[in-house]
Parts: C-alpha cells; structure tokens; sequence
C-alpha cells in the first residue's frame, strides 16, 4: 500500500510565553538571547489545502482526493499548539513543539471515490476522521549573537503522522445497502535544514523569520519513501512582564510526502 499526501496551510498562532534565566539572572530582566528555558502555549489558526491518495499494492491507483471539497473535512480550524526551547549554551539552543489536527466530517460522494481497496459509489454517505500530528525537533546553532541581533543555522526532524478513516454507505437497487471503510495510517519523518534570524529591538520586543526546507527519497527492501517539506514562520514576541510575554506568528507550510510500504 503507497500513500500520496499533500498540505499546503497558512496560519496565525497567537501565544503565551514563559521564560526561566540562570540562577545569576533571576533577579534582573531576562533579555533576549539570555534565557535558559522558554515555553510557549497558544493557539494555531491553520487555512487548509489538502490532498491524498492511498493506493492498494495488487489493484489499480487510487483516487486523487481533495479532502476538503471531496469529504467535506473544515478548510480552517483552531488547534492547541507547545514549544520549549532549551538554550544550554550561549550559541547553543534545542527546541521542541507540538501541535495536531483533528478534523471530522460527513459528506455525501458527489463522484465515485476510490481508497485503498474500497470504492464509494456517487451518492454514497462517507463519515471521515482525518488526524495529522506534527512534533518538530530543531537544534540552533548562533552563528552571530549580540545584544540586538541573533542569526542562527537549524538542523531537525519533523516527526509527521497522517491518520485516515472512512466509512460509507449507499442505498441500492431492492431497498438494500452497501457499507464500506478504508482506513491508512503512515509516518512521515522528514529532517529539514534552514536559518533563522531575531532582531531584539528592546530588551522587552523581538521580532523574526525562520525558514526551513528539506527533500528525502529512500528504497530499500521494505519501505519507499520520499518527501519535500517547506516552512517559513514569521513572528514577533513582546514581553509584559520579565519572564511573561505574549507572541504572535505567520506561518507557511507546505508537505508533500509518498510512504509506500511491502504490506
């Protein structure tokens, strides 16, 4: 079985943040780039455009499906979103985020649909469950660090898994029915490269830009797997308090990923 997935999603994530200094600094204004640990909570307001396919190792393709406008899935939805960024050395800095999608809907198939090794019939009522989760793992490398600004080179994983479930059913001639379900699940880990650069305007105001990017393609005897993955964020942080801020942040993601296993 090969799965075909595409995502493109523009979004706005609104956050709070919490900063922890060294022990020397606990006292004074934790500046930007002087931070030991920051965490973020907040919320993801994703716009979607996605596509899948899923085909079935011994019969024909499946259908490219569009999985807004095919099965109904919300094109926009808000979602709870985590970060916590380590910097354990003054150049040196991990971070880690989490964040997933969970979408649900009932449609009626306007077009046979096939997936996998089911067939939905026009007309047929499909109820899908579609869940996308994404942990991001990067580490920072500061090749430029002053007071004001921060320019860094990223090195992570992005540790993606795809979910889908679909199950249909459609009258028939006689008064009868038939029901059907295809369900696909694969991970998709894709190790991306990019730069980021902060400018701290104050010791209260940082704004910046990270862009990632990163294509893989892998045979071997049990899985084929390839995959291209874009992501550019635009943000800025202003902290209310020393060690309380609030953030806001534009992000533009693209995936497009093809996982084909032996079974």
């Amino acid at each position: 079985m090969s799965i075909l997935f595409r995502q493109a999603a523009s979004a706005m994530l609104v956050s709070l943040l919490l900063l922890v200094a060294q022990p020397g600094l606990a006292d004074d204004w934790i500046r930007p780039g002087e931070e030991t640990f920051k965490i973020g909570l907040g919320a993801f307001l994703p716009a979607f455009n996605s596509s899948l396919q899923i085909n079935n190792s011994t019969l024909n393709l499946g259908d490219n499906i569009d999985l807004e406008n095919d099965l109904g899935l919300d094109k926009e939805e808000t979602v709870f979103w985590a970060s916590g960024m380590w910097r354990f050395a003054a150049n040196h800095r991990l971070s880690v985020s989490y964040f997933q999608f969970s979408r649900n809907a009932v449609a009626t198939a306007l077009r046979d649909i096939t997936i996998d090794e089911e067939t939905f019939p026009a007309g047929a009522t499909l109820r899908t469950s579609f869940k996308f989760q994404s942990v991001p793992i990067t580490y920072h490398y500061s090749f430029i660090k002053s007071a004001q600004h921060e320019l860094a080179g990223t090195f992570g994983l992005h540790w993606n898994t795809i979910d889908i479930d679909v199950n249909g059913d459609a009258f028939v001639g006689g008064g009868g029915s038939v029901d059907g379900r295809a369900r696909a699940e694969a991970e998709a880990p894709l190790p991306l490269f990019g730069v980021s650069y902060f400018y701290h305007s104050s010791k209260q105001w940082t704004s910046g830009i990270h862009g990632e990017v990163f294509a893989l393609d892998l045979n071997d005897s049990i899985v084929s797997f390839s995959g291209t993955l874009f992501n550019v964020r635009a943000s800025t942080e202003y902290w209310l308090y020393n060690n309380v801020g609030v953030g806001f942040a534009l992000n533009w993601f693209s995936m497009d990923v093809d996982v084909e296993d032996s079974d």
